[in-house]
């Protein structure tokens, strides 16, 4: 064995061409595996809960009905759970939080979980200096103000000792900590981790993140449901069989008698994946997730399939060479085993170099994702550096890189002609007939290459063209946003009053309304393209509502929602077709006559056929902000887009005047004469000092450009994400696809080599040799690409269900892609085309 590698070292040594191209597309390949498979193993298969995962699960509520609706728990239904039971050896509790965190005037919103007493020891992890919290700090109402932080806020206040005992502000007051959770911590979330976690002592003094119940300060409240549950399963039970013992559990909270629900609730658990307040899973991730390794999958095949044909041609050259070995005595195992060895050498370098490729893409990725975290006040969890299994992996990809492209060609070469090869016949047989030639195994390995990039290029063409469709701000929005500032205001980071929130917000608009050049200035709780949203079911008034708890539908029509002042469509562009905008004590005094603003996609829905101006409408089910009661429509606006699931086709939209919605969350929409983007990224420094100067206190959180602000969609740069991995993709597999039609045949000139010179001493034109060659690469790209349009479709259904901008019919995108493959392909055909012309009769007698 180690003669073989002795041997398969010189030999390569010796082909440094071929041994050059073969160690580096296997390092593309294999580190474009290695990068993806770290990247999934990340974020996907490591468990968030380092102690036992299998053990604990997520705990949720959900009312026995059609309707199937879930809510979270009360505080004192969490202690009833968290008493001895045979399901689970221990409760916890959990709360997620958006706070204010860092030094004065310099806010911040950060993410924080907020915890029972039991939580780490529930999760199974300790300390990295100081402690956690004690039963009297997470009691409801302690108010005790203390904060354990995460180990990379400690790193970023360069972790030194004394950071225990220190002082952090959190929504604008002084927190200890008493200490640091361990590196990587995350604890239900595997991808994302808060800077800080807080006793559930300070719920009154910190906003929920999540949840769709009314908010009450008072966590004693048992009617107040804002706690997620977290149990770990007694030992030796799984859900499955635990699901036998869900239902006394339930009939236990019930008989509690906190909970004034006509219909009867069921519990329900499931894997801790994420922040849910009803059960999910890692579905959707899952399966980008099983896409991107099938892409990568596809990488390696392109990559294997363009070095069994290298290794084809090689083994054909080195035919005189083996039937010598194999008249001398070789056995036939052994030549194969010589060949496989030259590929398992072949495959180490280039696993080695993949290694060190993926290592540098991990990097890459890990600083962007933390980037793109960081951009929506996020930390990633996740590590995307290899670890044991990763090596393990790019092993396994070596090997089986080693049997896709080495096994068949090394049997082939095996079974040589000793005859036919001894008398060093170079040239294919002119009988073997052209469509023999035409479908060789070579051939159809590179028209195999050649469909599947197809594939590759179409995804990627949907993901660039999706993007580029967003990028295009202005265009089928219904909206504009030239000349727009967007300033996002969040009062609920210092607990800020309804009436206070409305006082201050208003002063600054009409603040920044002064100032020479502002054309119009208006607050809103919902701006386009922001990265959530918030929806309602309006229905008409006269319609008879739906009876709670009978399962049928609640009926009307569900719209975007957002609370407004005056002028907030001359803000953004968006006009007033029929009626009016709302009038100024409209928008200050809850008091006075409840009315609406409608689109025409809403009012279309409503009342079809009618004319819905001065129609009453009512709220068919609650609203975020608690608002009920029947409202007149006093104005009708164009429809308009308010991200990019809806942009084509707008959702219907209903607006109400900001006093009878008051949302902590507030945006301020300011319309300049400057309409160009720089200048009105000009006009940002004066407006932010004008509000300094009005009220230092002004909870801004960021003030850009609506363009710039648009650009931070979430959506959107998941899809410009999308964009640019499957573009990576699609790039590299168009140059293996490239390099192989070049190597397949420059190969087949050369082999028919003799065919040639016979023909143009017969008469033949150079212009007739050159059309030979290129006639059959064109109809071997045909062939593929019909093959690959087909796969193609495939595609694009599979990305349509999985993503919602990725049109699977899209056939500007295919035929773009198509055309550039041929034209790739061409090209690589062209080359080899043109030295054919170049062949004498001379040269082929020289290859006898």
């Amino acid at each position: 064995m180690l003669a073989d590698f002795k041997l398969a070292l010189r030999l390569l040594a010796k082909s440094r061409g071929f041994s050059a191209v073969a160690i580096i597309t296997l390092a593309v390949t294999i580190g474009v595996n290695s990068a993806i498979f770290s990247l999934i193993d990340g974020a996907l298969l490591r468990p968030a809960v380092p102690h036992r995962p299998n053990e604990v699960v997520c705990i949720f509520t959900g009312s026995r009905d059609a309707k199937r609706s879930f809510r979270q728990f009360s505080y004192a239904e969490y202690a009833a759970l968290r008493e001895a039971n045979q399901v689970f050896s221990d409760v916890a509790a959990v709360n997620f939080n958006y706070v204010s965190l860092g030094r004065e005037k310099e806010l911040q919103r950060s993410f924080a979980f907020m915890v029972s007493d039991n939580y780490f020891r529930l999760m199974g992890v300790q300390p990295v200096a100081g402690r956690f919290f004690t039963a009297n700090e997470t009691q409801p109402n302690a108010a005790e103000r203390v904060v354990v932080a995460s180990h990379k806020l400690w790193q970023r206040h360069g972790g030194r000792q004394d950071f225990i005992g220190s002082e952090l502000l959190v929504n604008g007051r002084r927190h200890t900590v008493i200490g640091v959770s361990p590196e990587g911590f995350s604890g239900v979330s595997a991808l994302i981790a808060p800077d800080v976690w807080l006793p559930f002592g300070l719920f009154a003094e910190n906003t929920t993140a999540f949840g769709e119940s009314t908010r009450l300060d008072d966590l004693s409240d048992p009617k107040n449901y804002c706690v997620n549950l977290m149990g770990r399963l007694q030992p030796g039970l799984t859900i499955e069989s635990a699901k036998a013992q869900l239902p006394a559990l339930a009939r236990r909270l019930a008989a509690v008698g906190i909970s004034d629900a006509t219909i009867p609730r069921d519990l329900v658990l499931s894997k801790p994946f994420g922040i849910n307040t009803s059960p999910g899973d890692a579905g959707p991730l899952r399966l980008v997730g099983i896409l991107l390794m099938a892409m990568s999958a596809v990488v390696l095949l392109i990559g294997c399939l363009n070095l069994a044909n290298m290794m084809l041609a090689r083994g054909s050259a080195r035919a005189p060479e083996i039937a010598v070995r194999l008249a001398l005595g070789a056995r036939r195992g052994q030549i194969v085993r010589q060949l496989l060895t030259e590929g398992i050498v072949l495959a180490t370098a280039g696993g080695i170099l993949g290694l060190l490729l993926s290592l540098w893409s991990n990097s890459y990725l890990q600083n962007f994702f933390v980037r793109e975290f960081a951009s929506f006040n996020l930390t990633l969890t996740a590590e995307l550096r290899p670890d044991f299994v990763v090596v393990a992996a790019t092993f396994v990809f070596c090997l089986l890189a080693t049997l896709v492209f080495g096994l068949g060609p090394a049997l082939r070469a095996a079974r040589a002609d000793l005859v036919h090869d001894l008398k060093g016949h170079a040239g294919d047989a002119a009988v073997s007939g052209r469509w023999n030639r035409f479908f060789s195994g070579r051939h159809l390995m590179v028209m195999g290459q050649i469909a599947l990039c197809l594939v590759m290029l179409f995804a990627a063409g949907l993901f660039v063209r999706a993007a580029a469709k967003e990028g295009k701000q202005g265009v089928a929005t219904g909206f504009e946003t030239n000349g727009v500032v967007v300033a996002e205001m969040d009062f609920s980071l210092a607990r800020t009053t309804r009436p206070e929130i409305v006082r201050r917000a208003l002063a600054a608009a009409e603040r920044l309304r002064r100032l020479p050049g502002v054309e119009a200035v208006a607050l809103t709780s919902l701006v386009p393209y922001n990265s959530s949203i918030t929806t309602t079911r309006l229905a008409r008034a006269e319609d008879a509502p739906a009876v709670p708890g009978s399962g049928s539908p609640p009926g009307g029509s569900v719209g975007i929602y957002s609370a407004i002042t005056q002028g907030y469509f001359d803000s953004i562009g968006v006009r007033i077709l029929r009626g009016r905008d709302f009038t100024d004590p409209e928008v200050r005094t809850a008091g006075t006559n409840r009315v609406c603003i409608v689109d025409e996609r809403m009012a279309e829905k409503l009342f079809p056929g009618e004319d819905a101006l001065g129609r009453r409408v009512r709220y068919a089910e609650p609203t975020p902000g608690g608002a009920s009661g029947e409202m007149e429509i006093v104005g009708m606006v164009n429809r308009h887009a308010h991200g990019m699931e809806d942009r084509g086709k707008p959702a219907p939209g209903v607006y109400v005047p900001l006093s009878q919605d008051v949302p902590p969350v507030l945006f301020l929409t300011v319309r300049s004469g400057k309409q160009d983007r720089i200048g009105a990224f000009g006009s940002i420094e004066t407006y932010q000092r004008e509000l300094h100067e009005l009220d230092s206190e002004l909870p801004i959180l960021q003030m850009v450009t609506f363009p710039a602000f648009m650009e931070k969609n979430f959506t959107l740069r998941m899809v410009e994400l999308g964009a640019t991995i499957f573009g990576v993709f699609g790039a590299i597999a168009l140059l293996l696809a490239s390099v192989g039609v070049y190597g397949v045949k420059a190969y087949a000139v050369e082999r028919r080599t003799r065919e040639i010179g016979i023909r143009i001493a017969l008469g033949a034109n150079r212009s007739d040799i050159f059309a030979l060659i290129m006639k059959q690469g064109a109809q071997q790209t045909l062939v593929a690409l019909a093959l690959g349009i087909g796969l193609s479709l495939l595609t694009g259904s599979a990305l349509a269900a999985l993503f919602f901008q990725v049109k699977p019919w899209d056939p500007l995108v295919l035929a773009f892609c198509a055309a550039i493959l041929a034209g790739a392909s061409m090209l690589a055909c062209f080359l080899p085309a043109r030295r054919a012309t170049r062949v004498t009769p001379l040269s082929a007698l020289r290859t006898e």
